[in-house]
């Protein structure tokens, strides 16, 4: 009978140690799931802003002729080139947020290659009246440097993007970013009517909202981009089509 009382306690000993060191593998395992999925949530969130901050490039536009139209506009771009696209645009507008990415790849490719011009409107519409202090800021900052203005035209896009555009202080930072004396924009920025001037040109041209895209050939009237029976003077017009309407320009 001792002999299987002991047996028997042996068993129960056995059975508690297995089972303890099943136990003790279910919270190993559970305790990789986790750090599986804590990785898998990291990896993720670190796409997501990644993604968020590459969406506007970095453009270096020293060498693209950055000057102002006659009546003020921005245009970056050849002279020469025979076709001139005008954005209307807000940087506070969502849709125009994402359309930047296109707008910027459209200077890249036939910018900067010469073949067209490339010309901002400050059209205020999502941003308010935040947009219409950036268009001031902006004015000011060209009036010092106007290849800066573009840069700063990217840095507001990029606020915007990532949710500071509206933060206090947001915008004017970019001046000091850029290396321009915060007082003397300020001071300009009371007596600017660069955004005045584009949102009455754009309503005379039947600018409603934004992002809108025109094009001027040569030193004409901006009108809308036509292409293969469609008149795009609605919204954005897709990358494609300014492609094909510039490159035909360029070829006539």
């Amino acid at each position: 009978m001792n002999v299987k009382t002991n047996q028997s306690g042996a068993g129960v000993g056995a059975s508690r140690a297995a089972g303890s060191m099943s136990d003790r593998q279910r919270q190993q395992g559970l305790i990789v799931v986790i750090g599986i999925v804590v990785v898998a949530v990291v990896v993720f969130l670190v796409a997501i802003l990644a993604s968020g901050n590459s969406s506007v490039q970095t453009i270096d536009y020293t060498a693209m002729n950055a000057t102002r139209g006659a009546d003020g506009g921005f245009i970056i771009g050849n002279p020469e080139a025979p076709i001139t696209v005008v954005e209307f645009a807000d940087f506070g507008c969502p849709h125009c947020q994402t359309y930047h990415v296109e707008m910027q790849q459209l200077v890249q490719d036939y910018v900067a290659t010469g073949q067209a011009r490339f010309e901002f409107r400050i059209f205020p519409t999502a941003g308010g009246q935040q947009t219409v202090y950036a268009g001031a800021v902006a004015e000011c900052i060209a009036e010092q440097n106007p290849t800066l203005f573009w840069t700063a035209y990217d840095r507001f896009f990029e606020l915007a993007s990532t949710g500071r555009y509206f933060q206090d202080g947001a915008v004017i930072g970019v001046v000091q970013e850029l290396g321009l004396s915060r007082s003397e924009v300020l001071d300009c920025t009371s007596s600017s009517d660069q955004v005045t001037i584009d949102v009455n040109l754009g309503q005379n041209l039947g600018v409603t909202g934004t992002p809108a895209v025109l094009v001027r050939y040569g030193d004409g009237p901006a009108q809308w981009v036509s292409y293969n029976g469609t008149t795009y003077d609605r919204g954005s017009v897709p990358y494609t089509v300014l492609a094909a309407v510039i490159e035909q320009a360029n070829a006539s």
